[in-house]
């Protein structure tokens, strides 16, 4: 019966799915456009990312030979080389200040790539055709309609311009991300936006990329990450993901169809219980992550996809590839660790270890050995470079992750609090919570698992990578743990290669008992993804219903107002590029004390001195000695018995040109009574650190 239905939904129904995906636009275009969106901008945007990103792509796609190679990749291949060129041609030219090489090269090689289509042996109206033939195909852009009405009511609604919604609390996560995509248009290599003389280390690639699309589109990067970037992530992702299966399935595109469905469609244990809080009791967030998170989880697994295809390419000749070849799945690599850094910590693992392996199997050694060594070296130096201030203090070896799993403390509650007891409930609660985490997946994969430890000496290599990649994040995600939970990432990364062999394994469940266990492990699966859904569809609609003031607002202690947004707009537009502000609103809330706020770095473009320091600890690795000192100074710039000529003293002393007072937030501005007040509205008033005639 699963069967039949599934060959059912993929090749019938046509004019259904067309009327829903028509559906499904507009519901998109409606949701963003009430939360203050331009709807002529997805359109710029899009135009740009196909002319800045992804026919520069196939452009270098065509002239290395890497789409004669991997012609069936022509896509992904694309998106790879398009990224990394953007990417590093907008680092070189924001250093070197030539702006208009970003703004003319890549058109000009898409064009030449235009050119270069007349003499393909295949028109690509027809190429288009035979894609389109296929009857997935239809069944992936639902999907992708799906998820864009999703993202929008996840993240668009959620964070609407205040001016369109009025008071509304916004997402600092996204406001973080939007702040670092700034940064770069200050300078490279960047300073965090949020506190200013430290250099920002973190995983920037969509950051990057993001900036530089907002450079040649004339779009807010707040425009793009809040309503246009999820459905080209999306997009992206869906076509890596498919792509992926057509390569480890060896072709089998209904495999491949189902690999890039069970990544959303198949969830956690946690049945009802995921309606109130949207994540359930086991901790699987992936489906939330690959809609919401285009900055990192999306995104890394867009360019694991590639490399995971380069490599398995790769290995089934026996690495009898060009040096070329070589080169993109090294740059591949990269990518992978400015998408992610955890991702690309648990692939070089395993990666390292199905090398090891692969090198007994008489490769051809000089690419064999390179390959290993060229990985191992990328790693590294993006770790030392990038990574390492920020993980070295904020990531901790013990198991606080799975002592406080559910299904650990269920156990233990069984079988009392011996010290024997407390041993056998961490290894079988992390069993059952992998379990948990993943019913339909996990009895699958341990399956083939079974038979893949049988036949371990002889293992494709992509079996190797993949079941590494498995148990490496799973133990990452237990032995770790963050103060900001990024050992979540370990696992994420694990249930993707999980879903990977699981879906390998469907077709091989021969007992009436296995496949009436599995249909109900995948019922069980599937009936939370619809909790899910209702919960994210709920939440956003509600958020919608506050923005457009059906129902009344929730009386936060503190908001984005529209006045927050006008003053933020006129410090964009009135001040230098390289000024610098001091604010009082440094935490999420007027009552917290979490030193978490981006909301004036992320509406302005302009450095903070110091808006937020939390991330600045945990991920750029700040000691405490400085935040303490920057907090002091902050503390004395927004405190009465501080004399108007320290003010300006400590201002000229820290780079400081303005001084920012968030009326929601605690903070005396009487000794600011000499300096000018050059904007101010109900709910923000901005000086000049000078006396007398403001300097512009």
């Amino acid at each position: 019966m699963p069967r039949k239905l599934f060959f059912r939904l993929k090749d019938g129904f046509p004019r259904v799915k067309l009327c829903f995906c028509v559906l499904c636009v507009l519901t998109y275009l409606a949701l963003i456009r009430v939360s203050g969106a331009k709807l002529w901008g997805i359109f710029v945007f899009f135009l740009c990312a196909a002319v800045y990103l992804y026919l520069p792509g196939r452009f270098w796609a065509r002239v290395t030979g890497m789409e004669k190679v991997l012609p069936e990749f022509a896509v992904p291949l694309g998106v790879l080389l398009g990224t990394g060129f953007l990417a590093v041609l907008y680092c070189v030219s924001m250093r070197l200040g030539v702006l208009w090489l970003l703004r003319a090269l890549p058109p000009v090689l898409g064009l030449l790539w235009l050119v270069l289509l007349r003499g393909a042996p295949q028109s690509p109206w027809k190429a288009a055709r035979a894609v389109y033939a296929d009857g997935g195909f239809l069944s992936r852009v639902t999907l992708w309609c799906v998820l864009s009405v999703l993202f929008a009511l996840m993240v668009s609604v959620k964070n609407a311009h205040p001016a369109a919604a009025g008071e509304i609390v916004l997402t600092q996560d996204v406001m973080w991300n939007i702040g670092n995509a700034n940064s770069f248009a200050l300078g490279f290599p960047p300073q965090d936006i949020r506190f200013s003389m430290v250099r920002f280390s973190y995983h920037y690639l969509t950051e990057l990329v993001f900036g530089a699309l907002s450079i040649v589109s004339g779009i807010a990067c707040y425009d793009i990450y809040v309503f246009y970037a999820g459905p080209l992530v999306l997009a992206a992702l869906l076509c890596c993901l498919y792509a992926l299966g057509i390569c480890f399935y060896r072709g089998h595109r209904n495999k491949a169809l189902l690999f890039t469905f069970a990544m959303f469609l198949f969830n956690c244990a946690s049945l009802w219980t995921a309606l109130t809080n949207g994540t359930g009791s086991f901790g699987n967030t992936n489906m939330m992550h690959l809609i919401t998170n285009v900055n990192a989880q999306g995104t890394a697994a867009v360019f694991v996809s590639v490399f995971v295809i380069l490599f398995t390419e790769m290995a089934r000749r026996c690495f009898d590839v060009s040096w070329m070849y070589l080169t993109v799945f090294l740059g591949s690599f990269a990518l992978v660790c400015f998408a992610k850094g955890p991702a690309a910590a648990i692939v070089v693992c395993s990666f390292a270890v199905t090398m090891l392996f692969v090198l007994f199997r008489k490769p051809r050694w000089s690419r064999a050995l390179t390959a290993l060594a060229g990985v191992l070296a990328v790693f590294l130096v993006v770790y030392l470079v990038i990574f390492s201030s920020g993980t070295n203090t904020s990531v901790h070896f013990g198991f606080k992750t799975l002592e406080a799993s559910a299904p650990r403390q269920w156990l233990r509650a069984w079988m009392g609090d011996s010290a024997a007891a407390g041993a056998v409930c961490m290894v079988l609660g992390a069993v059952l919570h992998a379990f948990c985490m993943q019913p339909f997946q996990f009895p699958l994969y341990l399956k083939g698992l079974c038979r893949d430890i049988r036949g371990l000496l002889r293992l494709p290599a992509e079996r190797l990578l993949a079941n590494g990649i498995v148990a490496g994040g799973f133990l990452a995600y237990f032995l770790f743990w963050h103060p900001s939970y990024s050992q979540l990432y370990f696992v994420l990364i694990a249930i993707m290669f999980m879903n990977l062999l699981a879906v390998d394994q469907v077709t091989t469940v021969r007992t009436r008992a296995g496949k009436a266990f599995c249909t109900l492990c995948g019922a069980v699966g599937l009936a939370t993804s619809a909790v899910l859904v209702i919960n994210f569809t709920g939440s956003g609609m509600r958020q919608l219903a506050r923005n457009l003031d059906i129902i009344p607002k929730y009386p936060y202690v503190s908001t984005a107002s529209a006045g927050d947004e006008a003053a933020m707009k006129w410090l964009q537009s009135n001040t230098p590029q390289d000024a610098v502000f001091a604010t009082n609103r440094i935490h999420s809330m007027a009552n917290a004390s979490d030193g978490i706020s981006s909301l004036y770095t992320a509406m302005s473009g302009r450095q903070a001195y110091m808006e937020g320091y939390t991330y600045a600890v945990t991920n750029m690795g700040v000691s405490e000695a400085v935040v303490a000192q920057k907090q002091a100074v902050n503390t004395a710039l927004f405190d009465a018995s501080t004399a108007p000529e320290e003010v300006l003293r400590l201002c000229a002393e820290n780079g400081i040109d303005y001084l920012v007072c968030s009326k929601q937030y605690p903070g005396d501005t009487s000794q600011l009574s000499g300096l000018v007040v050059v904007y101010e509205n109900a709910d923000v008033t901005i000086y000049a650190a000078v006396f007398g005639k403001m300097k512009m």
